[in-house]
């Protein structure tokens, strides 16, 4: 059986006020046009929900226990439209974000404080996750937004570029390396080279360069930054990685310079899935964060005198 949202407010309002005339302005409706409804849901119930006369309207037995099952109905349904107007405007809600360590322990969180600040209701979960999951986090939703240094599928995932992260040089304090404003990709030949693990996106972009370097491989290859800072600082070589891991790596005896080669990059993209709508918040964080790279392209427009 199923019965329509009208006839159980038809329902409801008379109850309320025990009156067809009341009723019907509330539902909207001419007296007789409220009749016919409450005729048609008692028809379609197979019982009598109201008594009435000229001077009364009451409950039968019947309809008392239609009434517990209506309300409800009815308390649940402006439950679940108060739940909806917090989330458009804001007051409520989730986002859930995946970052490799890199960006989830820097760039990411001054973002995140921005949001909040302005949206102290929503609830923001991280997965700080190497690239790879990121994607997956992604295609199994998991999480509604990923930053990260891979575009994924383009059949699956719809990919902007925030920005490109520009690559360092880090080395031990006391190598000649250290004291450079900037260096060169050829500069670094015949240098022992520290690896990152080859699942990650730091290695994977480093890759695409490292033939031009020229260095040579020391055999060690890691899996955390904080690993490869602590190798760096006892000498064992150096390594590039991405100006936001460099607070994973430094040391005291670590030195970070910057490589002054175009190539020299890692492509920060903001990713989801594809042909998937987004929740109220989850959407305005995306928007936050493209509207700031957009903010970054605006030309800076010079003052007067």
């Amino acid at each position: 059986m199923k019965l329509s949202g009208r006839l159980i407010d038809a329902f409801l309002a008379l109850e309320e006020t025990r009156h067809f005339g009341l009723a019907a302005q509330r539902c909207h409706v001419s007296p007789s046009a409220l009749s016919q409804s409450i005729s048609r849901l008692e028809a379609q119930l197979g019982i009598k929900l109201f008594d009435r006369d000229t001077r009364n309207v009451s409950l039968t037995p019947e309809g008392e226990i239609f009434s517990q099952g209506a309300n409800r109905i009815a308390a649940e349904m402006r439950s679940t439209l108060d739940d909806i107007e917090d989330r458009l405007q804001k007051k409520a809600g989730r986002v859930s974000l995946a970052a490799p360590p890199s960006m989830a322990s820097n760039w990411l969180p001054e973002r995140m404080a921005v949001f909040k600040l302005r949206f102290p209701n929503i609830e923001l979960r991280l997965f700080d996750v190497v690239s790879d999951q990121c994607i997956e986090f992604i295609r199994q939703d998991q999480a509604d937004i990923a930053i990260n240094a891979q575009p994924g599928n383009p059949l699956e995932l719809d990919s902007k570029i925030l920005f490109n992260e520009p690559m360092f040089l880090i080395c031990h304090s006391s190598h000649p390396f250290a004291g450079e404003d900037s260096i060169a990709l050829k500069d670094l030949k015949k240098q022992p080279f520290i690896h990152t693990i080859r699942t990650g996106s730091v290695w994977q972009h480093v890759q695409t360069f490292l033939g031009i370097a020229g260095v040579v491989d020391t055999g060690l290859e890691v899996t955390q930054l904080g690993t490869l800072g602590g190798l760096v600082a006892r000498d064992f070589g150096l390594s590039i990685v991405p100006q936001f891991a460099l607070t994973l790596c430094m040391r005291k005896d670590v030195a970070a310079v910057r490589i002054k080669d175009k190539r020299a990059v890692r492509p920060i993209y903001l990713v989801k899935k594809k042909n998937h709508s987004l929740s109220a918040a989850a959407q305005c964080f995306y928007e936050q964060l493209l509207l700031e790279v957009v903010n970054q392209k605006k030309p800076r427009q010079k003052k007067d005198g």
